[in-house]
């Protein structure tokens, strides 16, 4: 660390690490709790699980309280907690149409079975907003509903499975006895296989698999789908049981699961649509369907295009890469911009160059010392 050097440099940062943690303590109002980020801020806590890779509801809470919002340095804490835990086994491959779905919507069909669940959302409403929250939340509108009308929940048909059962979108690539390959503990290679592909789309940044994937459909890609659906849900996840080797379930885990189809017309003989498939732990729909436009939009070949091409979607979409690279640019560059520096003064001194009378040149020493600037001199046609 370059400001170690500095007087009382150990002592400076110590005391700035103090001054950021007072910052979130010293309002007047009462420390927010965990359950309150994790009951109040599901979307919020989503996103940090979601970038981070790790299923853990409680502790992406804490990192967001921790990192004061950041969503990015929370999912930073997230990724480094992560890399510290025991990796005990594979789950069992789970099975999207097991979700409890909360909701499911079709932009494809209108009657899909299973019917529309809208589910809780505000997407079919206007963006204001709403001032009676500033004298607090407001009397729950579903406390008088009955639980009991709801009924059972039940398995949704597939939309995918429907067209497939047409033949009109290529049945997936069947299970292989090989592990599938996990991109925390090996490095991607390119080209990627597409298990790899999503699974770092999966823990992209948010906000860049969004912007990547508008690219594509701005005109910067072939890559415009059609939702198939998306769903909200809770997904079983189940280990095999070390005693008895069947399938036990020990937890469900909230995730948002997106698929679309692309026409593809180049098979005169035998049309059919290519598909695109995103799946993020929280609710995270906005960041399911980008990861969607993505994947489909890497399977293509052919084209040039920023959000086809596999490499640079992979690495720059990559939230503690990306945060890495744009925030060291703050740590200290002492000795670069000096070596930068006398570089373009010998330049300029080869050539002739002068500071053209509106500041004087001064001795270098004076100006590498912080201490002593130059001396500003203003001519007299000023």
């Amino acid at each position: 660390m370059g400001y170690v050097a500095v007087t009382a440099g150990e002592e400076i940062i110590e005391r700035a690490e103090d001054l950021f943690e007072k910052q979130r303590t010293s309002g007047e109002d009462e420390d927010i709790g965990i359950d309150q980020l994790d009951s109040q801020l599901g979307r919020v806590i989503g996103q940090a699980m979601s970038e981070a890779g790790l299923y853990a509801p409680r502790l992406a809470a804490l990192a967001v309280k921790q990192a004061q919002g950041d969503t990015v340095e929370a999912a930073f804490l997230l990724r480094a907690y992560r890399s510290t835990l025991e990796r005990f086994d594979d789950p069992v491959t789970a099975d999207p149409g097991e979700m409890i779905t909360t909701r499911r919507v079709s932009p494809a069909f209108k009657d899909v079975p299973g019917d529309q669940l809208l589910g809780p959302t505000k997407d079919y409403t206007q963006r204001l907003l709403d001032f009676d929250l500033l004298s607090g939340d407001p009397d729950d509108p579903t406390a008088d509903w009955d639980p009991d009308d709801a009924g059972e929940p039940e398995r949704l048909t597939n939309v995918m499975d429907l067209l497939r059962a047409e033949n009109l979108v290529p049945d997936p690539d069947p299970p292989t006895d090989d592990d599938p390959t996990d991109t925390t503990r090996e490095s991607v290679t390119h080209p990627p296989d597409r298990d790899a592909v999503l699974q770092e789309l999966a823990r992209g940044e948010t906000g860049a698999v969004t912007a990547l994937g508008y690219s594509a459909l701005r005109g910067y890609g072939q890559v415009h789908p059609t939702l198939a659906e998306v769903r909200v849900g809770d997904l079983p996840v189940r280990i095999t049981h070390p005693y008895t080797d069947e399938p036990a379930t020990v937890c469900h885990a909230t995730v948002t699961e997106s698929e679309a189809v692309v026409p593809v017309f180049e098979k005169r003989d035998d049309p059919q649509f290519a598909f695109g498939y995103g799946l993020t732990f929280g609710r995270n729909e906005r960041k399911a369907v980008g990861m969607t436009i993505l994947d489909a939009s890497i399977q293509l070949d052919g084209s040039d295009e920023p959000a086809e091409d596999a490499e640079f979607v992979l690495d720059t979409i990559d939230g503690m890469e990306s945060f890495g690279f744009i925030e060291h640019l703050k740590l200290p560059h002492y000795v670069t911009f000096q070596s930068i520096l006398d570089r373009i003064r010998a330049i300029r001194e080869r050539n002739g160059l002068s500071s053209g009378g509106r500041v004087a040149r001064a001795e270098r020493d004076d100006v590498d010392s912080p201490r002593e600037p130059p001396v500003a001199e203003v001519s007299d046609d000023d």
